[in-house]
C-alpha cells in the first residue's frame, strides 16, 4: 500500500497539556478562523459532505513537537454483502 503525504490544514495549532493540567486534559488547540476558512476555500477537495453540510475530517496525532492535525482522507472500500452478512 502506497503511503500518502499528510496534508496539514492552516489555522490549527495543537499543544500538549500543561504540566499541571489534570489527567483528563489531552491537550489544547488554537484555531485561527480566517486562516482555516481560507484554507478550506482553497482546498475543497479535502472537504466531505454529511447530511448536506460540508465537513473537514481530521486525524489528531501526537509526536515530539506536540499535537498535530492532518486531513483524514480514509475511504472505506465498498464491500458487497455476502449471504452470511444479510439480516434476513
Amino acid at each position: 500500500m502506497e503511503k500518502k503525504e499528510r496534508v496539514y490544514p492552516k489555522g490549527l495549532i495543537g499543544f500538549k497539556p500543561h504540566e499541571k493540567a489534570p489527567s483528563f486534559v489531552l491537550g489544547k488547540v488554537c484555531i485561527t478562523l480566517n486562516d482555516l476558512i481560507a484554507w478550506c476555500k482553497e482546498n475543497p477537495q479535502h472537504l466531505t459532505d454529511y447530511k448536506g453540510a460540508k465537513q473537514l475530517v481530521l486525524q489528531i496525532t501526537s509526536g515530539d513537537k506536540g499535537v498535530s492535525f492532518s486531513v483524514d482522507d480514509f475511504k472505506p472500500s465498498e464491500k458487497k454483502a455476502e449471504k452470511d452478512d444479510l439480516l434476513f
